[in-house]
């Protein structure tokens, strides 16, 4: 059943993205259409079991965010930083209530009114960042896109979790917010010194041995293990 989906997911989205690339259109829209088709929600004869393909999107989601951050340094986010910080701490605060407010207004409760704020107040990386390759954006300006889609990555962290909370029904009060929030930026300067001081060290060694399967097999190892049992334990616990 693995293979079936897997050849299905590939074989569709091979046949939209060269639709979309002969019609002069963005790759990444023919990869949402790919989605949809092989999707339970449209009547369309393939269909990829649901488990299985979310299962395939975390894989893609999280090598795609790894490849991302391969070209991202630390030193130019700090450059960009606070334009970054500003810019994307007013646009996630502008979108989260005009979506609760809007979701107000139709009538639903405020629980899910702020899930539907939370829902369109976050901007995805990995379509930014694929549009952007496709359309070769200045470099500072790509920058500073990015630096802001990071800083609303690190926002969607936390009202994930607040989110969580929510939909467990146990509410979340001040001190659990800030237990959420101290996790959430103790996480995030663990993972920042472990990833500058540690591994750029380790994999340094394994480079030296000189074979680049091994590096690459070492690479995406430590990627998958922070993103599946560090960030899922500590960020996420019971994921």
């Amino acid at each position: 059943g693995f293979l079936q989906d897997l050849a299905i997911v590939l074989c569709v989205a091979a046949v939209t993205t060269v639709a979309f690339q002969r019609l002069r259109l963005p790759v990444v829209i023919g990869y949402l259409l790919a989605g949809l088709l092989v999707g339970p929600h449209v009547p369309f004869p393939l269909f990829a079991d649901l488990e299985r393909v979310q299962t395939l999107s975390e894989l893609g989601v999280i090598v795609l965010l790894f490849s991302i951050g391969l070209e991202f340094s630390v030193r130019r986010l700090m450059r960009i930083g606070p334009s970054a910080g500003v810019t994307g701490t007013v646009e996630v605060t502008l979108m989260m209530s005009l979506g609760y407010l809007a979701a107000s207004a139709l009538g639903w409760d405020a629980r899910t009114s702020f899930f539907a704020g939370g829902m369109v107040a976050i901007s995805s990386t990995m379509i930014v960042a694929r549009t952007f390759e496709e359309v070769r954006v200045e470099r500072r300006i790509s920058d500073l896109v990015l630096g802001v889609l990071i800083v609303e990555d690190l926002y969607a962290l936390l009202i994930l979790a607040v989110m969580t909370a929510l939909a467990a029904g146990a509410g979340l009060s001040a001190g659990a917010f800030a237990l959420s929030a101290a996790k959430l930026v103790g996480f995030l300067l663990a993972l920042v010194g472990v990833g500058l001081l540690v591994v750029p060290r380790a994999l340094s060694y394994v480079a030296r041995l000189g074979s680049r399967e091994t590096t690459l097999v070492a690479a995406i190892g430590t990627c998958f293990a922070f993103a599946l049992r560090i960030a899922s334990r500590l960020v996420f616990p019971g994921r």
